[in-house]
């Protein structure tokens, strides 16, 4: 009788999978070969090597932050591209393709992947519990076999283990980050309505560049990754993913997207039937709202340090610039701070003062460069202030308050 690497019968597997749904596709997905996007194709094909199983029959990009390989056809997630370096990059490539030595490796992929979804129906559930537990020494060896791969794409060796989780659990780390990220700003509201934004790859690459964007919950990913990686259980274990998620100067290119890509990449991740807008469209009273709740959160905390209203804006400047921590506590509801506490930075007052300045700024018809670059403003006249910058200058800063917002 026929069996798969772990020991289950072949019929059996085609039964348990043919109760399984098939992946789901989210959406359009833009085609990657030699001509287009030529530095990932690159990618893929060293990957295939290393995993020791030909090309994919085709290889497609992908709004969600996945990398599946399914009848022949490899997906790969855009943010996971603008979040990993080339070599991690193929790492993680080459952990999805590879398998175990198998007569059925269709079977066994399809197995596999079935496991990672979500049941629906109470029905679906018990089947989904019987696949779980026909699979288990199936899957375990396949992630054996698979984690021995990524070593092998990071270089081989010992240093190259650490290096192999390491990419995984960005990978991980990324998928949760770009969740959330999407769901903060991929749908706004204009004038009362749900607007999406297109360009909501182009505006998660331009926060990875320009600042990083916050892990979130790094101890949740690191919790685990270790159970589905057998092989880098030791060393995920021991990995700290970091507290941002930036773009690396080695990440591979992708040719530039047309709107209409760009467009098909967020309908992956934003499926409702809200019309589309763009970053650039978005008016100003989108980000004002937020600024204005925090400006006033500053402004309400200094009466309660002072006991009073400020008399001028010099006064409301000069307490945040000098008493920043009793206005954060403030601000928090928190006891004021004692004699033996630490004392704060020394750009932590003018960090706070930068949200008060660009409250005042965008009351005076100020705008940000761009909606996801905070303190980052654009005058009626087309000058460009850094207020993040200004942070180093505090007294120039202050200047730019102009007078006190009417928070």
């Amino acid at each position: 009788m026929a069996r798969l690497p772990g020991g289950l019968a072949v019929w059996r597997g085609r039964r348990l999978l043919g109760n399984s749904p098939a992946p789901r596709s989210s959406g359009l997905l833009l085609p990657v070969g030699a001509s287009r996007h030529p530095a990932l194709h690159s990618v893929v094909i060293e990957a295939t090597k290393y995993a020791d199983v030909p090309p994919p029959v085709s290889v497609r990009l992908d709004g969600a932050p996945v990398v599946r390989h399914h009848d022949g056809e490899l997906v790969v997630g855009v943010p996971l591209i603008w979040g990993l370096t080339a070599d991690q990059l193929r790492v993680v490539l080459t952990h999805e393709l590879a398998l175990p030595a198998s007569r059925h490796p269709d079977l066994v992929r399809g197995l596999l992947d079935a496991r990672l979804r979500e049941p629906g129906s109470d029905k679906a559930a018990a089947r989904h519990a019987k696949l779980l537990s026909a699979t288990a020494s199936l899957l375990a060896e396949a992630e054996q076999v698979r984690d021995a791969a990524a070593v092998t794409a990071a270089g081989g060796g010992l240093s190259a283990v650490e290096d192999a989780a390491l990419a995984l659990l960005r990978a991980a780390t990324i998928a949760e980050v770009f969740t959330a990220f999407a769901a903060a700003e991929g749908t706004r509201v204009v004038d009362g309505s749900a607007v999406r934004i297109a360009d909501l790859h182009a505006g998660w690459r331009l926060r990875l560049e320009r600042w990083g964007a916050p892990a979130h919950d790094p101890a949740g990913v690191c919790a685990a990754l270790p159970d589905r990686h057998p092989g880098l259980a030791a060393e995920l274990r021991a990995l700290d993913p970091g507290p941002l998620v930036t773009l690396p100067p080695e990440a591979p290119g992708l040719d530039e997207l047309s709107a209409d890509e760009e467009r098909a990449l967020a309908e992956a991740v934003l499926p409702d039937e809200a019309p589309w807008t763009r970053f650039a469209d978005l008016p100003v009273d989108v980000y004002l709202i937020e600024v204005e709740h925090q400006a006033r959160g500053y402004v309400e905390a200094v009466h309660a340090v002072l006991g009073r209203a400020p008399d001028n804006r010099d006064e409301l400047a000069g307490t945040l610039l000098r008493r920043p921590v009793d206005v954060e506590r403030a601000r928090r509801g928190l006891d004021p701070v004692t004699e033996d506490d630490a004392q704060p930075p020394a750009w932590m007052g003018a960090a706070l003062l930068a949200v008060v300045v660009e409250y005042t700024l965008l009351r005076k018809g100020w705008r940000r460069e761009h909606p996801l670059l905070a303190r980052r403003l654009i005058g009626p006249d087309g000058e460009l202030l850094d207020l993040n910058e200004l942070v180093r200058r505090p007294e120039e800063l202050r200047h730019h308050l102009g007078a006190t917002p009417t928070a």
